[in-house]
């Protein structure tokens, strides 16, 4: 490999490994400070945990898990609506307040969405629990 390739290689290793970083800092931002992140990381290991119990199939896996990856995306949207807002006015300004409404507006919709999928999913297998067991 010539000098000029390795020293490119290189820088794209150190970018994608700073990118990496970067994410993780964010996710870790969401978790110490968002409630709501927290709330999905738990909805996630009751997901985990109604899905082994009912032995749920692959496609059911990829749309729970999905519906919780877009509340997860749209939170992480959200903080970036706020904290941007935050940074360019502390000062009651009706855009900024249309700015974080509407973030919380779409993090609101997803979460809702994302129950009314989950339910559709697990409500049966629990109806089909209660009638083996009465």
């Amino acid at each position: 490999m010539k000098m000029k390739e390795q020293k490119k290689s290189n820088s794209l290793i150190k970018n994608f490994l700073n990118k990496c970083k970067y994410s993780m800092q964010g996710l870790s931002y969401c978790f110490k400070n968002e409630s709501s992140f927290i709330l999905v990381a738990i909805m996630g290991c009751i997901i985990i945990i109604l899905g082994v119990i009912f032995d749920i199939d692959f496609l059911e896996w990829v749309i729970s898990f999905g519906s919780l990856a877009l509340i997860s995306i749209v939170e992480l949207i959200n903080t970036a609506i706020e904290a941007t807002v935050d940074m360019v006015t502390q000062e009651y300004n009706e855009y900024a307040k249309i700015a974080k409404d509407c973030g919380s507006a779409a993090t609101g919709i997803m979460s809702v969405l994302a129950t009314i999928v989950n339910l559709i999913i697990f409500v049966p297998y629990f109806i089909e629990l209660f009638i083996k067991v009465f």
